[in-house]
């Protein structure tokens, strides 16, 4: 059963080739941004900045 509560599961997609690599939660009332991070992008082969993607239930 899902719990309930503050945090949000999403996935972390790149900005250059689209893949979503990641799958990541963050916390809504203390982040109320959208996430930007430098992760390893497997396709690329190389660091890009990866995005945050629509939730996941």
């Amino acid at each position: 059963m899902a719990k309930k509560g503050q945090r949000l599961q999403f996935g972390l997609q790149c900005t250059v080739c689209n893949c979503v690599n990641y799958v990541t939660e963050r916390n809504k009332q203390n982040t109320a941004d959208a996430l930007k991070l430098n992760k390893y992008c497997q396709s690329c082969k190389k660091h890009t900045e990866h995005k945050e993607r629509k939730k996941l239930d």
